[in-house]
């Protein structure tokens, strides 16, 4: 029985939790309980309340007068198809204020779900008083284009019967609209701006007057012509999709508009939801085209759409805002690291033998979770090796870099790769510094030097060059040498500079023949310092000349090379061809004329004749020296032919 009666409860339970949940949000007044005011001697049907009524669920419902006190109230429920309000009309009245001063409306308003909210309005009935319109219900026409600001509409009379004052008159306007005003005391209708700024056809003014006890409403239509065609969209509202891996200033969309007004002059406006993602945007008010933003870029994972709202205006009329909703597709998008770029140092050393971890910090766009790591071919990249996982770099190859073998310094490119092949950079400068890893070393173990008793003390007599193939201050060293010989180091000191040097003259001191050994210990100057050994025996000899025969090396000088050698010896020539020319020139004028240097003739051959000719006292005569006429080569010539005739005939 027990049992029965939990099912029988339960059941009860969930069925009134499954009848409310169907019915859903019930009907809401608003302003109700209120009163109003309406005139004995009304007649007409007149509005005398608009009622004020919302759903929640946005479910259809339908009001009615569900009853009233005293009953048959000459009042009904009427929905204004202009508005799409509820509101409550006198219905032929025939109000009697000594009979029934008051009324009692319970109002019911029904959304078909169960749901039957009621409220109550009360009509209180004034003794002999009636207001009234005069002149509306009306309808007025104008011309929108040149229908100006302030300009008159429409002047709206009411009667109160009892003569009260003031009447004060209100308006609302269905459409909305800010085109139009009323004055509060006299009811004149004119225009709040020019009407071309309108976008209504006809646009219906409720008036209400009220004599401060009874208020009554009526509409005045207002129809305009010559109305300014409104400039419209027409491809929005629209959605559209793009890859959040777009290009930046990649055109999106292109807007297309209307107006009926051949000539019109349109303008535009954009904004952006979010605000903030406003710069992504760029739109061309003169191709009307959304494009991204140049250096912008998309990212689906930070948001995944955006909405572009428009406007268009032809200064007189504005269409907008209309949305264009912009969703991002998501991309599979490259891993990056969290550096663009990286630093490693590394001591040189054998192929995998060091390990160095540059802490590589890899993401994804995407979230995914796996990838690998590994270097891009080239620029000694062959030399080192990454781990996949881990990033840890190593040596592939054995790596020196004394003297320049391989670089000190390399920048490599790392790679990412993520589980759809899809790779992101970064660069690795990796920094190998030297490591004393070798020690000096002397290409012989022994070695020795003579030494005679003409050896100046304080020369070097020899060197001893060990080598070291490290690199820098590792690849250094300096020597010292030891001898356990007391006569050895009294005569001879081996310097820091591996040289062996004659610190005195053995000579009468040391037997000739005599041999000092000394132990050449070269050190490096490396951390920790690495050493190398080798022995010199220097050997006292006695030597039987001071002098030194210097074979000088065979002459490889070419004369011919030498420029300055060659341009001599052509200077000498021509200058000895000039010589040689003068002396034939000299030659050859003393056998053909006699001539000497000077003015007067000189004949060799006249020498010889006067030695054949007998000697004969002169007579000294002074005779008057005739004036030398000039003479030339050829009379010296005629005269020795002419003295050589006569002697022929003598």
């Amino acid at each position: 029985m027990e049992r029965q009666l939990m099912k029988s409860l339960l059941f009860c339970i969930v069925s009134f939790i499954l009848l409310h949940r169907c019915r859903g949000a019930a009907p809401l007044f608003g302003g109700l309980p209120t009163s109003v005011t309406v005139g004995e001697q009304e007649t007409e049907d007149i509005l005398i309340y608009t009622l004020t009524v919302t759903d929640g669920d946005n479910d259809p419902f339908n009001c009615d007068i569900l009853s009233s006190t005293p009953a048959a109230a000459p009042f009904r429920v009427l929905k204004d198809p202009g508005t799409n309000k509820f509101g409550v009309y006198t219905n032929s009245p025939a109000f009697n204020f000594a009979t029934n001063p008051l009324y009692t409306l319970t109002i019911e308003c029904d959304d078909n779900t169960g749901n039957k909210p009621t409220a109550v309005l009360s009509v209180d009935i004034l003794d002999g008083d009636r207001i009234s319109f005069d002149n509306i219900p009306a309808t007025t026409t104008h011309a929108a284009l040149t229908t100006g600001d302030n300009a008159a509409i429409f002047d709206v009379d009411a009667t109160d019967l009892l003569n009260h004052v003031p009447l004060t008159y209100t308006m609302t306007s269905i459409p909305s609209t800010t085109s139009f005003k009323i004055d509060g005391t006299t009811g004149a209708v004119t225009t709040a701006r020019e009407l071309k700024f309108e976008t209504n056809a006809a646009i219906d003014l409720y008036v209400t007057v009220s004599d401060s006890s009874i208020s009554v409403t009526e509409k005045l239509r207002v129809q305009l012509t010559n109305l300014n065609n409104v400039p419209s969209f027409t491809n929005l509202p629209a959605t559209i999709s793009v890859n959040e891996n777009t290009a930046s200033g990649t055109v999106l969309y292109t807007l297309t508009s209307y107006d009926a007004d051949a000539g019109a002059t349109l303008s535009y406006s954009m904004t952006v939801t979010p605000p903030a993602d406003a710069g992504k945007f760029t739109f061309a008010t003169n191709t009307l085209q959304l494009s991204l933003t140049a250096g912008q870029s998309f990212d689906y994972e930070t948001r995944s759409s955006y909405t572009v709202s428009f406007t268009v205006t032809d200064t007189m009329a504005t269409t907008g805002p209309i949305d264009l909703t912009v969703n991002i597709n998501n991309i599979n998008e490259a891993c990056y690291f969290d550096k663009s770029y990286y630093y490693v140092t590394l001591a040189e050393a054998s192929a995998g033998s060091v390990n160095y971890n540059p802490n590589f910090l890899v993401r994804d766009y995407d979230g995914a979770a796996t990838y690998s790591l590994s270097f891009a071919a080239g620029n000694n990249s062959n030399r080192f090796s990454i781990d996949s996982s881990s990033g840890i770099v190593s040596f592939a190859v054995n790596y020196d870099i004394d003297n320049n073998a391989m670089p000190s310094n390399v920048i490599l490119t790392v790679v990412c790769t993520d589980s759809t092949s899809v790779t992101g950079t970064a660069k690795v400068e990796i920094t190998v510094t030297d490591v004393n890893d070798n020690a000096p070393s002397f290409p012989q173990t022994s070695y020795s030097i003579n030494v005679d008793q003409y050896t100046t003390a304080g020369s070097l007599v020899g060197t001893i060059a060990p080598t070291d193939p490290d690199s820098g201050v590792n690849g250094e060293f300096s020597c010292a040498g030891t001898s356990t010989a007391t006569s050895a180091t009294t005569y001879y000191s081996i310097g820091a500079d591996c040289g062996v040097y004659l610190l005195s003259s053995p000579s009468g001191n040391l037997a000739y023949g005599s041999i000092s050994r000394f132990t050449i210990t070269a050190v490096d100057k490396g951390s920790p310092a690495l050493t190398g050994t080798t022995y010199v025996d220097i050997i006292y000899k006695e030597t039987t000349t001071t002098t030194t025969t210097t074979t000088a090396a065979p002459s490889t000088y070419n004369f011919w090379d030498d420029s300055g050698a060659v341009a001599a010896f052509s200077i000498a020539m021509i200058l000895g061809a000039l010589l040689l020319a003068g002396l034939l020139y000299y030659l050859l004028r003393c056998c053909y004329t006699g001539m000497c240097c000077g003015p007067d003739p000189c004949d060799f051959m006249e020498c010889c004749r006067r030695l054949d000719r007998p000697r004969t006292q002169r007579r000294l005569v002074t005779p008057e020296k005739p004036r030398r006429q000039k003479r030339d080569d050829f009379d010296y010539w005629r005269e020795e032919n002419h003295f050589k005739e006569s002697r022929l005939y003598m």
